[in-house]
């Protein structure tokens, strides 16, 4: 069994899945350009000085928040594409009926 049907036979899991990884893309990438303009500021400013305080191992820093939230918005994507594919599968009609017609 795939990931794909795993998550498709458990909507409700995979809606608080969505939500969960949605919340934590939006607090990891919330601050993380400005930081990261300050450290390269900083960098730019000091030279081999900041480097040696640690403005190196703050950008690796910096840059691996960056790969680990889009880790989370891929997450969310995922879910997001089964709960799409799921509603569209439903048989629930949005047709509407007109007067006098009956199904």
């Amino acid at each position: 069994m795939s990931l794909y049907e795993r998550f498709y036979k458990r909507p409700f899991i995979t809606f608080i899945i969505l939500i969960s990884s949605g919340l934590i893309f939006g607090v990891m990438t919330v601050n993380i350009f400005r930081l990261f303009s300050a450290n390269w500021n900083f960098i730019v400013s000091y030279g081999l000085i900041a480097l040696r305080e640690g403005a190196l191992r703050q950008t690796l820093e910096l840059i691996l928040t960056g790969v680990l939230s889009m880790v989370f918005f891929m997450l969310f994507k995922f879910c997001e594409k089964i709960l799409i594919d799921r509603l569209c599968a439903s048989k629930i009609s949005f047709r509407r009926q007109h007067r006098g017609e009956t199904k």
